[in-house]
């Protein structure tokens, strides 16, 4: 098991974290933090206002590993919080390690006055297992996986929309949308138009029988919502205006969002930003550890390759952004950071209930033999 999923693992489990250090952590005050000394994994603040710099690892299985901890460890030892002197240096290792490492942890510690502590991995990679399926608890409850779709943003369905406009009806046929879609009809691939049409009916905006697509009631008016001015290219990518972000809101908490895929995506996605604390965002399409890598795989019960799983976050927090239920800060390291929104922390909260109320409805039954 990797040491970014320990860590993560660790400082959610703040009860088994606490009994691995038999001192009071009162709370969290850095995680992954860039010093002139190093980058330190995480630090508490603990009692009489004193701090905790942690150097965690995982087993302990070569001279090299240990010296990177041991130097490591040292130079925490210089590093002072808002110049308060009162400060302790602890290694959190795990118990697995060889006990020729474990002397050599013991006796380094012991000369330098270092804390050295350890845990269980194996009852790690259990909490961990534990805290992705309580994350997603929904046992009963008819939920999809989510998807992969390639729909970069909601803004898309614009483009389908200005064809209702344009031609002033409500039920329209696939070779009508040409005038928005070049690919339609053309004998060229029409992945294009596909993804947004089945982004749109996810969304409830359209239904669609054969070769006709229909606008619902919600697309009815999505499309009078629409800002678009006669002349411009139906082709371009227009804004959703503030009345379209409400109904595409409206759409996703309508109590059908368990087998609409592109709703299934922002829920697990808002899910996703809740349990990572928004650290993980990729900028492009890799990630810089395997094991967060393998991390968003297991979260999001898919198996896609780099790629394709990077583009999900990305194109996915698009869509957040459109609804005003994330913001995204751009940085220059190798993850962007989201945050949840009131209305995304509003909107996670009742999904979750939506799905806690559908979980009981077939399960309270069950209950009578």
């Amino acid at each position: 098991m990797n040491e970014h999923l320990v860590e993560w693992t660790l400082l959610r489990e703040q009860n088994y974290l606490q009994s691995c250090i038999p001192i009071h952590l009162e709370k969290k005050v850095c995680q992954q933090f860039t010093t002139e000394y190093g980058r330190i994994d995480f630090a508490h603040r603990i009692k009489n206002d004193g701090f905790l710099i942690t150097e965690l690892e995982t087993q302990i299985d070569s001279i090299a590993k240990l010296n990177y901890c041991i130097d490591q460890a040292k130079a925490y030892q210089s590093i002072r919080f808002n110049s308060i002197d009162d400060h302790a240096v602890a290694i959190l290792y795990a118990e697995q390690t060889k006990d020729k490492f474990k002397r050599e942890i013991k006796n380094f510690c012991t000369v330098e006055g270092i804390n050295s502590y350890l845990y269980d991995l194996e009852k790690v990679k259990q909490l961990y297992e534990l805290e992705i399926e309580r994350s997603l608890l929904n046992t009963g409850a008819p939920l999809e996986k989510p998807v992969a779709m390639n729909l970069t943003f909601l803004s898309l369905f614009n483009r389908l929309i200005i064809a209702y406009h344009i031609k002033r009806t409500n039920a329209l046929r696939k070779n009508d949308f040409r005038i928005s879609f070049s690919s339609v009809d053309s004998g060229k691939v029409e992945t294009d138009f596909n993804v947004v049409a089945r982004g749109a009916i996810y969304f409830d905006l359209i239904s669609k029988k054969d070769d006709l697509f229909s606008l619902t009631e919600l697309g009815v008016r999505f499309k009078d919502a629409l800002n678009y001015v006669e002349g411009l290219n139906p082709r371009n990518r227009y804004d959703l205006s503030l009345e379209q972000k409400r109904i595409l809101l409206e759409s996703l908490l309508n109590g059908n969002f368990h087998e609409k895929k592109s709703k299934v995506n922002i829920y697990y996605f808002l899910k996703f930003i809740s349990l990572t604390e928004g650290e993980w965002l990729p900028r492009g399409r890799t990630f810089d550890s395997k094991s967060k890598f393998e991390f968003v795989n297991s979260f999001f019960k898919m198996t896609y390759r780099e790629g394709v799983a990077a583009d999900l976050l990305k194109f996915t927090c698009n869509h957040c952004i459109e609804l005003d239920l994330v913001e995204k800060i751009k940085t220059r390291g190798f993850y962007d950071r989201v945050r949840l929104t009131s209305v995304g922390s509003r909107i996670l909260s009742y999904l979750d209930f939506d799905i806690h109320l559908k979980r009981e409805r077939i399960q309270i039954p069950l209950q009578l033999f």
